[in-house]
This record gives C-alpha cells, sequence and structure tokens, in this order.
C-alpha cells in the first residue's frame, strides 16, 4: 500500500478534472470560483500524505447569506459530481467575560464552569479548545517562549461547555518540563479557540466515527451527487462519497489569569514547582 501510494498516478486526477465552486444568492448566480491544483498545503503525515499529493485550491470573498454549490467534472467521461451548502455562521463568547479594548483576565477553578457563546446560523457542533502560552525566562537572562499546552475542553450542540477549569493547571504539570536552567516563567496568553461545524460535517463525523457498539454496521452520509451522461440523458449512479461542507474557527486571546488562579499557579499542588511569576524583571 506504501508504494502504491508513492505512485502520483494511482490516485491523482491531476489531468482528468475541473473543480469550481458556484456562489448563489437564492437562485442567482453572483460569482463562478475555479479551482487550480497545487503541492504545496501542509498535510498531516501518514501514508497519504506523500508530498506530491494534489489538491485543488482557491482564493475568494465568501458570503454567509449566500449558498455554495461545488462542481467536479471528469475532463474524459463528463461524469460530474455535485453538492450544495452553506457556510457557518458568526460566534460571540459570552463566557468567560470579555471586554474589547482592556486588558482582560481569565478565572480556573476546581468546580464546573462553563463556556457560553452565541451561535449563528447552521452550527451544528461546537468544539472548544485552551491554549496556554508562556514564557520560559533562563539564568543567562535569555527568553524562550515554550510549546503551547493544549487543552481540549469537549464539544457541544448546544451554546454551553462545561469544564473543570482546575485541570488546566494539572494539564500544565503534565507538559511543561522542570528545567533547572529556567530562572522563572511568565504567563503570555490564554487563547480560546472555538471551531464550528456544519451540519453536513457533524452527521459526515458521526458516519465516519470508529464503532464502538457490538452491532459493527458502518453508518454512510454523504451530500455528494454523481451523475454520469448516459444515451443522452443525465443518470445519477450513487456511488459519490464525502462531503462538501463549511466549518469556522474563532479565537479570542486573554491576557492573563485572574488573581485568584495566580494563587493556584504559584502556591498550588499542580504548578507550585514550575517557578511562575506574575512579575517580571
Amino acid at each position: 500500500a506504501f508504494d502504491a501510494a508513492k505512485n502520483i498516478d494511482n490516485y491523482s486526477y491531476i489531468d482528468s478534472i475541473d473543480v469550481k465552486i458556484e456562489e448563489y444568492n437564492g437562485s442567482q448566480l453572483l460569482q463562478t470560483i475555479v479551482f487550480d491544483t497545487t503541492t504545496s498545503i501542509p498535510k498531516d503525515s501518514g501514508t497519504f500524505a506523500y508530498p506530491l499529493q494534489i489538491l485543488y485550491k482557491a482564493h475568494a470573498q465568501l458570503n454567509r447569506a449566500y449558498t455554495y454549490k461545488i462542481i467536479i467534472k471528469n475532463r474524459y467521461t463528463q461524469k460530474t459530481t455535485t453538492a450544495v451548502t452553506g457556510l457557518v455562521g458568526d460566534v460571540s463568547i459570552k463566557i468567560p467575560v470579555y471586554y474589547i479594548g482592556r486588558r482582560n483576565s481569565i478565572t480556573f477553578i476546581p468546580h464546573l464552569q462553563q463556556l457560553e457563546f452565541v451561535k449563528g446560523d447552521n452550527i451544528a457542533l461546537a468544539q472548544a479548545s485552551f491554549y496556554l502560552h508562556y514564557s520560559n525566562v533562563y539564568k543567562d537572562l535569555q527568553r524562550k517562549q515554550g510549546e503551547p499546552v493544549i487543552w481540549d475542553i469537549g464539544e457541544s450542540k448546544t451554546n454551553r461547555i462545561s469544564y473543570v477549569g482546575e485541570n488546566l493547571l494539572r494539564r500544565m504539570k503534565e507538559e511543561i518540563p522542570i528545567d533547572e536552567e529556567v530562572e522563572y516563567r511568565l504567563i503570555d496568553s490564554i487563547v480560546v479557540h472555538l471551531y464550528t461545524a456544519s451540519n453536513d460535517l457533524y452527521l459526515y463525523n458521526i458516519a465516519i466515527s470508529a464503532s464502538t457498539g457490538l452491532n459493527q454496521e458502518r453508518l454512510e452520509y454523504t451530500n455528494l451527487k454523481s451523475q454520469s451522461w448516459i444515451d443522452g440523458e443525465w443518470v445519477e449512479d450513487k456511488n459519490a462519497l464525502g462531503v462538501f461542507a463549511s466549518r469556522g474557527h474563532y479565537t479570542l486571546m486573554y491576557n492573563e489569569f485572574s488573581k485568584n488562579t495566580n494563587d493556584s499557579l504559584l502556591n498550588g499542588r499542580y504548578t507550585k514547582h514550575l517557578k511562575f511569576r506574575t512579575y517580571d524583571y
């Protein structure tokens, strides 16, 4: 399989298909976005992340009020695959509270807390993560930013995600290494990452997830339709797989921990030994 995957001719349609997206306001066609091929987009590691993989990309201004239709056409067989989707709507975070134009702090406590947000249209699922960014200040006074501590707090189909805040400090204990050359550490920022998925993407992810029960039948979901030109007419052949969908990514940066969380950071059981300070020399 690995040797086969390294041969681009085994899986690439670089000379065979055209890809475009049409933008519609109702039934009115507003623009056509033509895709070009590239091999330069970073891909996840693995057998099928061979550097010569062909991807299709385009740059365009999109509008959440419009719908988008993808059209994939084989130049030689004329077979056409299509799907229609809308964009996920905007989101905004209500809790933890954030004030625009001010220095914002965030609290993590040993009790259940809520990430609360306002969802726009066409959002079926939201996932959230906290990214904690910090700097190491070394004994020779050089400073270097450490690898961020990433905590995936969960997902929800509603507008709330629950978490126990103290678990971030526990994660810091597990991931920040002890280094005798570090004089002290400083919190740089805490960033909330909120990811959203449209209903089509949500259903597709359910269908491709691993079976965990005794019933091992696999679900199938696709919003793609494929048609072939047979005897002078288009005939749907129902062999298209995959999904054409939308997802969103929203971030919000908090500058520092609250006073209570700083007390836990400096003196608590999880992070006291990590040499954090709330001030810089």
